[in-house]
Protein backbone atom coordinates (compact mmCIF):
# COMPACT_ATOMS: atom_id res chain seq x y z
CA UNK A 1 0.00 0.00 0.00
CA UNK A 2 1.22 3.51 -0.97
CA UNK A 3 -0.28 6.45 -0.03
CA UNK A 4 -3.14 4.72 0.10
CA UNK A 5 -3.33 2.88 -2.91
CA UNK A 6 -2.37 -0.78 -3.02
CA UNK A 7 -0.67 -1.43 -6.59
CA UNK A 8 -0.34 -5.16 -8.31
CA UNK A 9 2.59 -7.25 -6.92
CA UNK A 10 4.71 -9.01 -9.53
CA UNK A 11 5.06 -12.74 -8.53
CA UNK A 12 9.08 -14.64 -8.31
CA UNK A 13 7.22 -18.23 -7.99
CA UNK A 14 5.41 -20.18 -10.53
CA UNK A 15 1.78 -22.30 -9.27
CA UNK A 16 1.78 -25.42 -10.46
CA UNK A 17 -2.09 -25.45 -11.69
CA UNK A 18 -3.22 -28.57 -13.37
CA UNK A 19 -6.48 -27.17 -14.58
CA UNK A 20 -7.70 -27.17 -18.32
CA UNK A 21 -8.71 -23.86 -18.89
CA UNK A 22 -10.89 -25.46 -21.98
CA UNK A 23 -12.62 -28.65 -20.39
CA UNK A 24 -11.86 -27.52 -16.68
CA UNK A 25 -10.65 -31.13 -16.06
CA UNK A 26 -7.40 -31.17 -13.53
CA UNK A 27 -4.78 -33.80 -15.56
CA UNK A 28 -3.01 -31.31 -17.28
CA UNK A 29 0.88 -32.38 -17.86
CA UNK A 30 3.39 -30.14 -17.94
CA UNK A 31 4.59 -29.84 -21.39
CA UNK A 32 7.83 -27.49 -21.07
CA UNK A 33 10.37 -26.86 -18.38
CA UNK A 34 10.18 -23.09 -16.22
CA UNK A 35 11.48 -20.17 -18.60
CA UNK A 36 12.12 -17.03 -17.90
CA UNK A 37 10.13 -14.26 -19.73
CA UNK A 38 11.47 -10.73 -19.56
CA UNK A 39 9.67 -7.98 -18.32
CA UNK A 40 9.40 -4.24 -17.42
CA UNK A 41 9.01 -3.15 -13.98
CA UNK A 42 11.51 -1.49 -11.74
CA UNK A 43 11.66 -4.29 -9.03
CA UNK A 44 11.75 -7.37 -10.87
CA UNK A 45 13.61 -7.74 -14.69
CA UNK A 46 11.91 -11.40 -15.14
CA UNK A 47 9.20 -13.78 -14.32
CA UNK A 48 8.85 -17.50 -14.87
CA UNK A 49 6.23 -19.27 -17.09
CA UNK A 50 5.63 -22.96 -18.64
CA UNK A 51 3.65 -24.47 -20.94
CA UNK A 52 1.08 -27.39 -20.04
CA UNK A 53 -1.06 -29.74 -22.08
CA UNK A 54 -4.32 -31.36 -21.29
CA UNK A 55 -4.62 -35.20 -22.36
CA UNK A 56 -8.01 -35.27 -22.58
CA UNK A 57 -9.03 -32.22 -25.00
CA UNK A 58 -5.34 -31.76 -26.33
CA UNK A 59 -5.33 -27.94 -25.62
CA UNK A 60 -1.75 -26.29 -24.36
CA UNK A 61 -1.63 -23.23 -22.33
CA UNK A 62 1.00 -20.91 -20.56
CA UNK A 63 1.31 -20.62 -16.48
CA UNK A 64 2.35 -17.56 -15.71
CA UNK A 65 3.47 -15.69 -12.92
CA UNK A 66 1.19 -12.90 -10.79
CA UNK A 67 1.33 -9.23 -11.92
CA UNK A 68 2.11 -9.99 -15.93
CA UNK A 69 -1.00 -9.81 -18.02
CA UNK A 70 -0.45 -12.20 -21.51
CA UNK A 71 0.78 -10.45 -24.40
CA UNK A 72 2.08 -7.72 -21.99
CA UNK A 73 5.98 -6.56 -21.40
CA UNK A 74 5.58 -3.70 -18.80
CA UNK A 75 4.46 -5.70 -15.71
CA UNK A 76 0.68 -4.56 -14.03
CA UNK A 77 2.56 -2.38 -11.54
CA UNK A 78 4.22 -0.82 -14.18
CA UNK A 79 0.83 0.16 -15.64
CA UNK A 80 -0.55 0.95 -12.76
CA UNK A 81 1.79 3.50 -11.71
CA UNK A 82 1.18 5.27 -15.00
CA UNK A 83 -2.52 5.33 -14.21
CA UNK A 84 -2.05 6.85 -10.59
CA UNK A 85 0.56 9.25 -11.78
CA UNK A 86 -1.88 10.88 -14.76
CA UNK A 87 -5.16 11.04 -12.34
CA UNK A 88 -2.52 12.70 -9.73
CA UNK A 89 -1.77 14.96 -12.22
CA UNK A 90 1.08 14.04 -14.80
CA UNK A 91 0.21 14.53 -18.12
CA UNK A 92 1.05 11.83 -20.75
CA UNK A 93 4.08 12.81 -21.68
CA UNK A 94 5.29 13.69 -17.92
CA UNK A 95 4.27 9.84 -16.89
CA UNK A 96 6.33 8.51 -19.80
CA UNK A 97 9.77 10.38 -18.17
CA UNK A 98 8.60 9.15 -14.61
CA UNK A 99 8.83 5.19 -15.89
CA UNK A 100 11.65 5.69 -18.26
CA UNK A 101 12.76 7.68 -15.20
CA UNK A 102 12.39 4.22 -12.98
CA UNK A 103 13.81 1.80 -16.04
CA UNK A 104 10.18 0.75 -16.64
CA UNK A 105 9.96 2.13 -20.07
CA UNK A 106 6.58 3.74 -22.15
CA UNK A 107 5.56 6.29 -24.06
CA UNK A 108 3.04 8.70 -23.59
CA UNK A 109 0.88 6.82 -26.08
CA UNK A 110 1.52 3.43 -23.88
CA UNK A 111 0.30 6.09 -20.74
CA UNK A 112 -3.13 7.15 -22.42
CA UNK A 113 -3.91 3.80 -23.54
CA UNK A 114 -3.46 2.33 -19.99
CA UNK A 115 -5.56 5.40 -18.35
CA UNK A 116 -8.37 4.99 -21.65
CA UNK A 117 -8.33 1.20 -20.19
CA UNK A 118 -8.58 1.75 -16.25
CA UNK A 119 -11.35 4.28 -16.70
CA UNK A 120 -13.07 1.85 -18.85
CA UNK A 121 -13.24 -1.00 -15.88
CA UNK A 122 -13.76 1.68 -13.74
CA UNK A 123 -17.32 2.64 -15.06
CA UNK A 124 -17.79 -0.97 -15.40
CA UNK A 125 -17.33 -1.52 -12.00
CA UNK A 126 -19.33 1.64 -10.80
CA UNK A 127 -22.32 0.85 -12.98
CA UNK A 128 -22.61 -2.69 -11.28
CA UNK A 129 -22.16 -1.50 -7.93
CA UNK A 130 -24.76 0.97 -8.40
CA UNK A 131 -27.28 0.86 -5.51
CA UNK A 132 -30.96 1.48 -5.18
CA UNK A 133 -32.56 3.00 -2.25
CA UNK A 134 -31.26 6.45 -3.21
CA UNK A 135 -33.49 9.53 -1.61
CA UNK A 136 -32.02 12.75 -2.93
CA UNK A 137 -30.51 12.75 -6.78
CA UNK A 138 -28.41 15.65 -7.16
CA UNK A 139 -28.03 16.90 -11.04
CA UNK A 140 -25.90 19.27 -12.81
CA UNK A 141 -23.89 19.73 -15.52
CA UNK A 142 -20.47 21.74 -16.68
CA UNK A 143 -18.55 21.88 -19.71
CA UNK A 144 -16.06 20.07 -21.27
CA UNK A 145 -12.95 20.58 -23.80
CA UNK A 146 -13.39 17.40 -26.35
CA UNK A 147 -11.48 17.09 -29.59
CA UNK A 148 -10.88 21.13 -29.87
CA UNK A 149 -14.73 21.06 -29.43
CA UNK A 150 -16.91 22.47 -26.75
CA UNK A 151 -19.10 19.41 -25.09
CA UNK A 152 -20.99 19.19 -22.24
CA UNK A 153 -21.30 16.33 -19.54
CA UNK A 154 -24.50 15.67 -16.63
CA UNK A 155 -23.52 14.12 -13.61
CA UNK A 156 -25.94 12.48 -11.29
CA UNK A 157 -24.87 12.65 -7.35
CA UNK A 158 -26.51 10.80 -4.16
CA UNK A 159 -26.63 13.94 -2.30
CA UNK A 160 -26.78 11.70 1.23
CA UNK A 161 -24.09 8.72 0.21
CA UNK A 162 -21.32 11.87 -1.42
CA UNK A 163 -21.01 10.05 -4.16
CA UNK A 164 -21.30 9.43 -8.10
CA UNK A 165 -23.73 7.73 -9.86
CA UNK A 166 -23.62 8.50 -13.38
CA UNK A 167 -22.35 10.79 -16.00
CA UNK A 168 -23.27 11.27 -19.32
CA UNK A 169 -22.12 13.18 -22.36
CA UNK A 170 -25.18 15.62 -22.38
CA UNK A 171 -25.51 19.07 -23.32
CA UNK A 172 -27.90 21.11 -20.48
CA UNK A 173 -29.50 22.52 -23.48
CA UNK A 174 -30.62 19.33 -25.08
CA UNK A 175 -33.79 19.43 -23.09
CA UNK A 176 -35.02 16.19 -24.63
CA UNK A 177 -31.92 14.16 -23.88
CA UNK A 178 -31.77 16.02 -20.11
CA UNK A 179 -34.98 14.61 -19.33
CA UNK A 180 -34.79 11.35 -20.75
CA UNK A 181 -30.92 11.12 -18.47
CA UNK A 182 -32.98 12.11 -15.63
CA UNK A 183 -36.15 10.48 -16.10
CA UNK A 184 -34.59 7.29 -16.60
CA UNK A 185 -32.19 7.46 -13.87
CA UNK A 186 -34.88 8.33 -11.00
CA UNK A 187 -36.74 5.16 -12.22
CA UNK A 188 -33.13 2.86 -11.73
CA UNK A 189 -32.00 4.20 -8.70
CA UNK A 190 -35.61 5.04 -6.86
CA UNK A 191 -34.99 8.49 -6.08
CA UNK A 192 -37.88 10.21 -4.30
CA UNK A 193 -36.33 13.61 -4.70
CA UNK A 194 -34.74 15.82 -7.76
CA UNK A 195 -32.06 18.74 -6.46
CA UNK A 196 -31.12 21.14 -9.31
CA UNK A 197 -30.19 24.78 -10.20
CA UNK A 198 -32.84 26.75 -11.28
CA UNK A 199 -32.28 25.97 -15.13
CA UNK A 200 -35.58 25.44 -16.67
CA UNK A 201 -34.35 22.09 -18.06
CA UNK A 202 -35.37 20.34 -14.94
CA UNK A 203 -38.72 21.47 -14.79
CA UNK A 204 -41.52 19.30 -15.13
CA UNK A 205 -39.79 15.64 -15.00
CA UNK A 206 -41.20 14.97 -11.87
CA UNK A 207 -44.32 15.35 -9.67
CA UNK A 208 -43.90 19.14 -8.92
CA UNK A 209 -43.14 18.02 -5.17
CA UNK A 210 -40.33 15.98 -5.79
CA UNK A 211 -38.50 18.67 -7.39
CA UNK A 212 -36.75 21.28 -5.31
CA UNK A 213 -34.03 23.59 -6.08
CA UNK A 214 -31.22 24.28 -4.13
CA UNK A 215 -31.28 26.66 -1.75
CA UNK A 216 -27.50 27.81 -2.14
CA UNK A 217 -27.82 28.54 -5.70
CA UNK A 218 -31.26 30.27 -4.98
CA UNK A 219 -29.71 32.55 -2.70
CA UNK A 220 -26.73 33.48 -4.26
CA UNK A 221 -28.37 34.09 -7.64
CA UNK A 222 -31.57 35.99 -6.28
CA UNK A 223 -28.98 37.95 -3.71
CA UNK A 224 -26.85 38.84 -6.44
CA UNK A 225 -29.59 40.56 -8.77
CA UNK A 226 -31.19 42.04 -5.48
CA UNK A 227 -27.38 43.46 -4.71
CA UNK A 228 -27.30 44.98 -8.38
CA UNK A 229 -30.51 46.86 -8.02
CA UNK A 230 -29.92 48.07 -4.61
CA UNK A 231 -26.45 49.82 -5.67
CA UNK A 232 -29.17 51.18 -8.80
CA UNK A 233 -31.28 52.81 -6.75
CA UNK A 234 -28.62 53.98 -4.69
CA UNK A 235 -27.37 55.81 -7.81
CA UNK A 236 -30.44 57.16 -8.61
CA UNK A 237 -31.47 58.49 -5.15
CA UNK A 238 -33.96 56.63 -4.57
CA UNK A 239 -33.97 55.28 -0.51
CA UNK A 240 -37.25 53.85 -0.69
CA UNK A 241 -35.96 51.07 -3.45
CA UNK A 242 -32.89 50.40 -1.55
CA UNK A 243 -34.51 50.16 1.82
CA UNK A 244 -36.77 47.50 -0.07
CA UNK A 245 -33.97 45.39 -1.80
CA UNK A 246 -31.89 45.68 1.62
CA UNK A 247 -34.68 43.85 3.24
CA UNK A 248 -35.41 41.51 0.30
CA UNK A 249 -31.54 40.71 1.24
CA UNK A 250 -32.36 40.05 4.90
CA UNK A 251 -35.54 37.89 4.16
CA UNK A 252 -33.45 35.99 1.58
CA UNK A 253 -31.23 35.29 4.65
CA UNK A 254 -33.49 34.03 7.28
CA UNK A 255 -32.49 31.59 9.77
CA UNK A 256 -34.15 28.62 10.05
CA UNK A 257 -35.87 30.00 6.60
CA UNK A 258 -39.78 29.78 6.79
CA UNK A 259 -41.52 26.89 4.48
CA UNK A 260 -43.85 29.70 3.07
CA UNK A 261 -43.42 33.19 1.83
CA UNK A 262 -43.29 35.48 4.87
CA UNK A 263 -45.65 38.27 5.18
CA UNK A 264 -43.26 40.79 3.99
CA UNK A 265 -42.41 39.51 1.38
CA UNK A 266 -45.78 39.76 0.56
CA UNK A 267 -46.05 43.10 1.10
CA UNK A 268 -43.13 44.16 -0.91
CA UNK A 269 -44.68 42.44 -3.85
CA UNK A 270 -48.12 44.32 -3.75
CA UNK A 271 -46.02 47.34 -3.36
CA UNK A 272 -44.90 46.91 -6.93
CA UNK A 273 -47.08 44.59 -8.53
CA UNK A 274 -48.49 47.80 -10.73
CA UNK A 275 -44.81 48.96 -11.80
CA UNK A 276 -44.14 48.25 -15.55
CA UNK A 277 -41.11 50.76 -16.27
CA UNK A 278 -37.22 51.21 -15.32
CA UNK A 279 -36.14 50.41 -11.99
CA UNK A 280 -39.31 49.74 -10.30
CA UNK A 281 -39.84 47.26 -13.42
CA UNK A 282 -36.72 45.40 -12.30
CA UNK A 283 -37.66 45.18 -8.67
CA UNK A 284 -41.26 43.73 -9.54
CA UNK A 285 -39.68 40.93 -11.70
CA UNK A 286 -37.22 39.75 -8.93
CA UNK A 287 -39.88 39.89 -5.94
CA UNK A 288 -42.13 37.69 -8.02
CA UNK A 289 -39.35 35.64 -9.30
CA UNK A 290 -38.80 35.24 -5.46
CA UNK A 291 -42.42 34.90 -3.91
CA UNK A 292 -43.15 32.07 -6.90
CA UNK A 293 -40.21 30.07 -6.38
CA UNK A 294 -39.84 30.31 -2.54
CA UNK A 295 -41.71 27.04 -1.80
CA UNK A 296 -40.07 25.33 -4.52
CA UNK A 297 -36.56 25.21 -2.93
CA UNK A 298 -35.04 22.54 -0.60
CA UNK A 299 -35.71 22.52 3.23
CA UNK A 300 -33.96 19.39 3.82
CA UNK A 301 -32.91 19.27 7.55
CA UNK A 302 -29.72 17.41 6.44
CA UNK A 303 -28.85 19.43 3.61
CA UNK A 304 -31.01 21.82 1.66
CA UNK A 305 -28.40 22.19 -0.95
CA UNK A 306 -26.74 20.74 -4.07
CA UNK A 307 -23.51 21.37 -3.22
CA UNK A 308 -22.33 18.07 -2.93
CA UNK A 309 -23.00 17.60 -6.62
CA UNK A 310 -20.85 20.65 -7.67
CA UNK A 311 -17.77 19.33 -4.95
CA UNK A 312 -18.04 16.05 -7.05
CA UNK A 313 -17.75 17.41 -10.21
CA UNK A 314 -14.72 19.07 -8.99
CA UNK A 315 -13.20 16.38 -7.56
CA UNK A 316 -13.56 14.11 -10.47
CA UNK A 317 -13.61 16.31 -13.39
CA UNK A 318 -13.22 19.83 -13.75
CA UNK A 319 -10.11 20.26 -11.52
CA UNK A 320 -8.33 18.05 -13.70
CA UNK A 321 -9.94 19.50 -17.23
CA UNK A 322 -8.52 22.55 -16.19
CA UNK A 323 -5.02 21.68 -17.02
CA UNK A 324 -4.91 19.84 -19.84
CA UNK A 325 -6.28 20.43 -23.44
CA UNK A 326 -9.34 18.82 -23.79
CA UNK A 327 -10.47 14.93 -24.53
CA UNK A 328 -9.61 12.76 -27.59
CA UNK A 329 -12.99 10.65 -27.34
CA UNK A 330 -16.24 9.97 -25.85
CA UNK A 331 -15.12 7.25 -24.20
CA UNK A 332 -12.43 8.84 -22.33
CA UNK A 333 -14.20 12.19 -22.05
CA UNK A 334 -16.94 9.97 -20.13
CA UNK A 335 -14.48 7.60 -18.48
CA UNK A 336 -12.56 9.93 -16.33
CA UNK A 337 -15.17 10.71 -14.07
CA UNK A 338 -15.39 7.29 -12.85
CA UNK A 339 -12.21 6.65 -12.74
CA UNK A 340 -11.12 9.89 -10.37
CA UNK A 341 -14.30 8.36 -8.34
CA UNK A 342 -12.50 4.78 -7.95
CA UNK A 343 -9.05 6.35 -6.69
CA UNK A 344 -10.62 8.48 -4.29
CA UNK A 345 -11.47 4.36 -2.65
CA UNK A 346 -13.60 3.16 -0.17
CA UNK A 347 -12.03 4.41 3.49
CA UNK A 348 -9.41 6.08 2.86
CA UNK A 349 -7.91 3.26 -0.04
CA UNK A 350 -8.03 2.25 -3.46
CA UNK A 351 -7.17 -1.01 -4.51
CA UNK A 352 -5.64 -0.42 -8.20
CA UNK A 353 -5.59 -4.18 -8.90
CA UNK A 354 -9.22 -4.19 -9.80
CA UNK A 355 -8.91 -2.05 -12.69
CA UNK A 356 -5.65 -2.70 -14.16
Amino acid sequence: MVGGYRLPSVGTTLQLDRHCPDCQRPHGRIHSGVRRRHIRDWKVTWVPQRRMICPDCGLTWTLRAQGVHPGRQRSDRVRALAVLAYMLGLSYRGVAMLLQALGSGGSKSTAERDVAQAGQKAQRLHQASRRLGVRVLGVDGTGAALAGRDAGMLFFVDIDGRRLLFAARVQESDAAAVRRHVGRLMRQVGARELRTDEHGVYERIVPEGQHRLCLAHWRKSKGKRACELMRQAVAEHRPLEAESMSRLLELLRLKPRPPTPPPELESLVRRYSRCRKGLLWKINQLLQHVERTWEKVSDDPADPTNNVTERIIGLTFKIRAKTMRGFKATHKLVAHPYLASFLRGQAGACDLCEVI
